[in-house]
């Protein structure tokens, strides 16, 4: 989590309490960081204590309780925090996350959306909810959620890697082959993609060059390569 990004962002109120305020607020971005996240709750909590009209603590809260995977309690301090904040964009985004660890993905689409309204430039948000919306079945609508990701970052291996199979599911096999082929100009060495470039050959009747894939794919030290190769390519070993 980068939960020092939200401090760009918010100010601790200043008041009566604010040097305890700020002593239990450093405390808990300590442990935050030092991955103690129940110490850091206690911390953040110490701070509600004083001032609890503050979107930060909730937020910061949120997030060391996300991480500690304690979803309903985070997710709770984040309706806080955009109750207090509206357009605190961050809070949206790990609420959906919080979401998605609960198995909500609907709500975690919701919430990526909103993200997206205040920040239509967040790359991430397209990545996820694109992602949410593939394990929906929406195979479509994450394709496009994919372009958009792509039309912010062009270069994205992961976003070209999953658009592709996106479109693998809908046998869109030459659409597969082509995102597959960026991916593997980025990153040579993910060995998925020549698994999956591999399929779509085959399925679009490139046999010679599916077998090369999954061969490929197999010398890397995926399992999977083994039956195709021996099914189609009449390789043993």
């Amino acid at each position: 989590m980068r939960l020092f990004l939200i401090i760009l962002t918010f100010v601790i109120t200043q008041g009566l309490n604010a040097q305890s305020v700020e002593y239990y607020f450093s405390n808990g971005l300590a442990k935050h960081k030092a991955k103690d996240y129940n110490g850091a709750i206690t911390d953040f909590s110490s701070a509600i204590s004083i001032n609890s009209e503050n979107p930060t603590l909730y937020y910061c809260r949120g997030l060391s309780y996300l991480e500690a995977e304690k979803f309903d309690e985070s997710i709770n301090d984040f309706n806080t925090a955009i109750n207090l904040s509206p357009f605190n964009h961050l809070a949206f985004f790990y609420r959906a996350k919080a979401k998605e660890q609960k198995g909500d993905l609907k709500g975690a689409i919701s919430d990526y959306s909103e993200v997206l309204k205040i920040d239509p430039q967040h790359a991430e948000s397209y990545f996820l909810r694109a992602k949410a919306k593939h394990s929906l079945g929406s195979y479509i609508d994450a394709i496009t959620d994919y372009d958009l990701m792509l039309s912010i970052d062009s270069l994205s291996v992961k976003g070209l890697f999953h658009r592709s199979l996106s479109k693998f599911t809908m046998a869109d096999y030459g659409g597969t082959i082509l995102d597959l082929e960026q991916v593997l100009e980025l990153d040579p060495t993910l060995v998925e993609a020549y698994y999956y470039r591999g399929l779509a050959n085959i399925r679009s009747g490139k046999l010679n060059n599916g077998c090369v894939d999954l061969y490929k794919a197999h010398e890397m030290g995926d399992t999977r390569a083994k039956q195709w190769l021996k099914d189609k390519c009449n390789m043993n070993e």
